[in-house]
């Protein structure tokens, strides 16, 4: 059986390790049988005949590797010549890649125009990044921080004028789960702003709804053009007193309580907690209107 190539020139031989000391070129162009242009939408295919082949390991067979050079020194007057890369793309889209359950989209390719389009499914992701930084991405206009990657360890980093934006359609725009679950950090400005029917919303789960503290200034600023500033929703109409809540109540704390007046009309009441052993039903409890 005939060996492969073993320098330029030589023809390449299928199944066999072929060589060459010049790159290789495959130039699609019209020829005699196809005067009207070029008749297939690719120049290469590589596939595996009835999607599957038998191996003598406990692993699939990839379609195409391809590994670019390392980072090395000369020891001359080129220095060290950088790593290349596996595979350099370009087109529409530079890369574009489905998982093998999904069905080619070929309208989404065109619209799409991004250096890598992933089509995932049900169960799978379009595009899965794993580093330091998962997935890094800048907006065109905005150089690339090394430092600042460096610093992180995040799933998706993003840097630009907006670093990463999330548009829910029926859902959050963008969800995060953690310690905490989403946290933001500005210098000279809010670390978190929110815009809205409802500016910002907190739920807390065995814990308080909003958290706010500050090293210097108020822990909380509330303002209002039409609406008073600060609205606490009574509790529920059964419980007449702060002292009949249950758990621990601490000095300081402020609370609202709902009942009615002899025609009826709902009286709501603040009361305000000026010291506690621990309990609520053994706090001091001070009726403030």
């Amino acid at each position: 059986m005939a060996s492969g190539a073993d320098e330029s020139g030589d023809d390449m031989v299928v199944g066999r390790t072929n060589q060459s000391e010049e790159r290789t070129l495959l130039i699609a162009r019209n020829g005699d049988n196809a005067p009207d242009g070029y008749a297939e939408d690719f120049v290469l295919d590589v596939s595996i005949a009835g999607d599957r082949v038998l191996t003598n390991g406990a692993h699939g067979v990839d379609g195409i590797h391809a590994s670019g050079s390392v980072e090395f020194p000369t020891g001359g007057a080129i220095g060290t010549i950088p790593a290349g890369n596996g595979i350099v793309a370009r087109g529409l889209n530079g890369i574009v890649g489905y998982v093998q359950a999904a069905l080619r989209d070929k309208t989404e390719e065109m619209n799409s125009q991004s250096g890598v389009v992933g089509e995932g499914g049900a169960s799978a992701a379009g595009i899965f990044g794993r580093g330091q930084n998962g997935l890094v991405g800048c907006e065109q206009g905005t150089p690339r921080d090394a430092a600042f990657e460096a610093r992180e360890t995040a799933g998706v980093l993003g840097r630009g004028p907006i670093g990463v934006t999330g548009d829910g359609l029926n859902g959050p725009g963008v969800h995060g789960r953690g310690l905490p679950g989403v946290m933001g950090e500005s210098p000279g400005g809010p670390g978190v702003l929110g815009e809205g029917d409802t500016g910002l919303v907190g739920r807390g789960r065995g814990g308080p709804g909003i958290l706010s503290e500050s090293d210097r200034e108020n822990a909380a600023v509330f303002e209002s053009k039409r609406r008073a500033q600060v609205w606490i929703v009574p509790l529920d109409s059964a419980i007449a007193d702060p002292s009949k809540l249950p758990g621990h109540a601490e000095p300081g704390e402020l609370c609202v309580t709902i009942g009615r007046d002899q025609r009826g009309s709902r009286i709501a009441s603040l009361w305000f907690c000026a010291s506690s052993p621990g309990a609520a039903s053994l706090a001091n409890w001070v009726k403030l209107a």
